[in-house]
């Protein structure tokens, strides 16, 4: 019966995390265009043909209508697609790594409603370079559910939230001081609070460390493979750096390894 309960549980998180998905591309779209998240409904952003539920199936749809309007033929982005398939990818995984029995289905849903703000946070940001203070306000909802969950970490969830926010409210400080303008969006900040607050302090000293190793790697690569007489976009616009998206990973990796990680480096030198 056991096993019946977990099979159960893995398909219910997978079509929710597909369903849940299509509501992201919802929110990622309109958030940054100030738009109503229920009216108009579905259409294409093209020839504003509104689009039937049939042809607003998460993936098969995509897939039948090979990516583009059934009505104008303009493409539809494959970030639509990606976005469906990896918060569903994401939901599953939360359940294979969370679930033990039915008292567990709380905290694999908080991870993975968590994870799912994480993922419209980094591509809203990696579109825009915005990050909506709605979704700042539901990760940290989410990631105060989850303290609920297990009371008896309620200090070490406390102390991640201060730690998570203090650093990088401090970085953030700090590039005032010293170059006179924003070295880190504060929206940065406030992400790293609530990640403080869902991971605990030893997690999100990993999410940053991973953070910033994958930001870092990521700009080499691109370094190493730029044109002559081309520069990365951030040092020709002279905007903001997009870090949310290496800041989700980071939170999204500690949230599933964080501790362990974080004691087995410690254990190399004790």
């Amino acid at each position: 019966m056991e096993q019946f309960y977990y099979i159960t549980t893995c398909v219910l998180f997978a079509v929710l995390g597909l369903c849940i998905g299509s509501f992201l591309n919802v929110l990622i779209y309109r958030l940054p265009r100030g738009m109503n998240l229920a009216k108009p409904a579905s259409h294409c952003t093209v020839c504003g043909h509104k689009i039937a539920w049939y042809d607003n199936i998460p993936l098969l749809s995509y897939l039948i209508l090979r990516g583009k309007c059934r009505s104008c033929g303009a493409r539809i982005s494959p970030r639509y697609f990606l976005v469906e398939l990896s918060n569903a990818a994401l939901w599953i995984s939360c359940c294979l790594a969370v679930y033990r029995d039915v008292t567990s289905i709380p905290v694999a849903a908080v991870y993975a409603l968590a994870l799912s703000v994480l993922l419209t946070m980094a591509v809203t940001d990696m579109e825009n370079l915005f990050l909506p203070d709605s979704l700042q306000i539901a990760l940290f909802v989410i990631a105060l559910a989850g303290v609920f969950t297990d009371l008896s970490q309620w200090q070490d969830k406390l102390w991640g939230l201060l730690l998570g926010g203090g650093f990088f409210l401090f970085i953030y400080c700090l590039s005032f001081v010293l170059f006179q303008k924003e070295g880190l969006g504060f929206g940065d900040v406030k992400l790293m609070a609530s990640a403080g607050l869902l991971l605990g302090w030893k997690g999100v000293v990993v999410a940053t460390v991973l953070a910033v190793a994958v930001a870092l790697a990521d700009i080499v690569i691109r370094k190493l493979f730029l044109r002559r007489g081309e520069t990365l976009p951030c040092a020709e616009t002279g905007e903001e750096f997009a870090f949310a998206p290496y800041l989700a990973f980071g939170t999204a990796a500690a949230l599933f390894c964080g501790t362990a990680l974080f004691d087995g480096y410690l254990a190399l030198f004790l």
